[in-house]
């Protein structure tokens, strides 16, 4: 390899590092409720998708940060326990723009005796800004969901 070649592949490893990391803060401020960090991850224009498509248990659709992070609020607060689970699927990256696409696995409790768990594919498409990485849509498609309460103590993180 010559020097122009480490260079492109330098940077495209690194930008696949940061894209890799928006989609491990998306997991970990989600988790925690950490507001202003969800809200660093999206560009102002962006929209955030969960079902909606064909045979989805429902659908929740936010468009602008602002109506994003209150989409999260509505979600994550009466929650008194949630987690999610993600794992990197194939990233795609065209100059400043990106689609990727990872695998996700969620369970919450709250608000009451109300349960869920699912699993499902994150379908994104990102831009680079002065902060790094940020999502301009981001959708959920459920593969399975199940409404069944489950055992086990909660402990506050």
């Amino acid at each position: 390899m010559n020097n122009t070649e480490n260079a492109a592949a330098l940077t495209r490893l690194l930008d696949e590092a940061a894209i890799r990391d928006a989609t491990a803060r998306f997991a970990d401020a989600s988790t925690h409720a950490d507001y202003d960090g969800f809200r660093a991850l999206w560009a102002n224009d962006s929209e955030w998708v969960l079902g909606g498509t064909e045979n989805q248990p429902f659908e929740s659709r936010a468009k602008g940060v602002d109506n994003i992070v209150s989409m999260l609020r509505a979600l994550r607060d009466e929650r008194d326990y949630f987690i999610q689970f993600t794992v990197q699927g194939s990233i795609e990256i065209n100059g400043d723009e990106a689609t990727a696409r990872s695998m996700c696995h969620e369970a919450a409790r709250g608000p009451g005796e109300s349960y869920y768990q699912n699993t499902g594919v994150w379908t994104d498409r990102l831009r680079r800004s002065g902060n790094g990485w940020v999502f301009t849509s981001r959708r959920f498609r459920y593969s399975w969901v199940d409404f069944s309460p489950f055992s086990g103590e909660i402990f506050p993180l």
